[in-house]
């Protein structure tokens, strides 16, 4: 009995060692062919493997995959929609080199699904760039990693970017202007006269993450009265931009606009010899103004000559901006005209204007150098939490209003100026306020 155990213990042992070596055993299967993995007809696909090739963020259908090169790196280059090898193209890219000219145009996207052309490297133009009759298109410099203003017009003797025709749903991102002669932006839209459709207007036209170096300024025509309603543009975007080293005076000008939104833009450095009646951003409609820091300028940060469509009065609204060191003027104009007030057409603004921060206005001590040129414009006015310091005013400083109106003020409260800007904020670089709540903060 003893013995028969011991044999059967020997043998679980030895079926136990067996079955742990064949666990960690692969099975020998018989050769598999090679799998082949399908590769896209360079032809049929537009594949463009080179690198920086990437596709618009907002869109995932323009990638590597659907590049379209185009351009030599020399020369003119025209992008014509109505061209078949361009036409149904969603995502061209322009090879990197100096051009003389670059002309896009009769290129037409649905809205969401834009038409995006950027660059391939370093894109110099030394021409001129011109559009015409585009919907629905981005004009992207941030194809290249490590450079942030891909298209670079520089050096031009007359205008950088002409554009005319139809222009809605343009954006215009990482450009670089420099050196330009005349305008930097001509938008020739006068001779569109809107019938009350959207498709008689110019929308969502933005300007975004440009820098501009020494360059005139931007011009939108437009005009609004009785008889007259041409080249009306809604919802505009002006944001992130540099703007610096200009002596052109009005940088932007915009004839007749609805629902501006000009944000986040840091511009110095203008102005220094120009004597005229600024408003380096001057808007005639209604927006918003909010998050821009102005420093060593002449003129006023805007001029508001404002009013609203229909019969319904829209809100102007300045806020949580910076205005620092300016020869002549103060901060903000809001202003109205007769004109621009139409009997079921048009109406008045109410405006806001709160939270910013303003010092050393006006040191030619030639004008009223506080925070609001405020005159009549037919509605009324919010005006607090501002902070202003070494301001300039012919009369004792109260609430740093250049006040040459009958405008009803409904709110006046929170301001705070102080003589010297060590009571204000921390430095004259970051301008951090030091008062709770009161102040621009950006």
């Amino acid at each position: 009995m003893i013995k028969n155990l011991k044999v059967m213990l020997v043998f679980s042992l030895i079926l136990s060692f067996f079955i742990s070596c064949t666990e960690d055993m692969e099975p020998v299967l018989p050769d598999q062919p090679p799998v082949e993995v399908p590769q896209p007809d360079d032809e049929n696909n537009n594949v463009d493997n080179k690198p920086g090739n990437g596709g618009d963020s907002n869109n995932s259908s323009n990638n590597n995959q659907n590049a379209y090169e185009l351009g030599n790196g020399s020369g003119n280059l025209v992008i014509d929609g109505t061209n078949a090898a361009v036409l149904g193209r969603k995502f061209i890219v322009i090879k990197g080199g100096t051009y003389g000219s670059i002309t896009i145009k009769n290129l037409s996207a649905k809205e969401g699904d834009p038409i995006v052309i950027k660059n391939l490297g370093k894109v110099i133009i030394k021409g001129g760039m011109f559009t015409e009759n585009i919907t629905n298109v981005t004009i992207s410099g941030d194809n290249t990693s490590g450079l942030e203003y891909g298209f670079n017009l520089h050096d031009i003797s007359y205008r950088g970017l002409s554009m005319s025709g139809k222009m809605s749903g343009v954006i215009l991102k990482s450009l670089s202007f420099k050196n330009i002669g005349d305008y930097t932006l001509y938008a020739d839209i006068a001779k569109q006269s809107y019938q009350g459709s959207s498709e008689t207007r110019t929308e969502r036209f933005k300007i975004i993450n440009c820098k501009f170096d020494n360059a005139s300024g931007i011009q939108i025509s437009g005009n609004f009265g009785s008889n007259q309603d041409n080249g009306f543009i809604k919802n505009l975007e002006i944001a992130h931009n540099i703007i610096i080293n200009s002596d052109a005076g009005v940088f932007a000008f915009v004839g007749n606009v609805e629902d501006y939104d000009i944000h986040h833009n840091t511009i110095d450095n203008l102005n220094p010899r120009n004597n005229n009646h600024n408003g380096i951003f001057q808007m005639v409609g209604n927006g918003k103004f909010h998050n821009n820091k102005f420093t060593n300028y002449q003129g006023n940060m805007i001029r508001a000559w404002a009013f609203s469509r229909g019969t319904s009065p829209s809100t102007l609204e300045f806020y949580n901006n910076i205005g620092y060191n300016t020869r002549k003027y103060g901060a903000f104009e809001i202003q109205g005209f007769d004109r621009y007030i139409v009997p079921g057409k048009s109406t008045f603004v109410n405006a806001k204007v709160y939270k910013n921060t303003v010092g050393k206005m006006n040191t030619s001590k030639d004008w009223e150098g506080v925070i609001l040129d405020l005159y009549n414009y037919g509605g009324t006015l919010e005006y607090y939490n501002n902070l202003g310091f070494d301001l300039n005013q012919s009369r004792p400083i109260t609430d740093m209003i250049n006040n040459m109106s009958d405008v009803r003020i409904t709110k006046n409260s929170g301001n705070k100026y102080f003589k010297s800007g060590s009571d204000a904020v921390s430095n004259t670089t970051q301008f951090i306020s030091k008062h709770a709540n009161i102040g621009a903060s950006l």
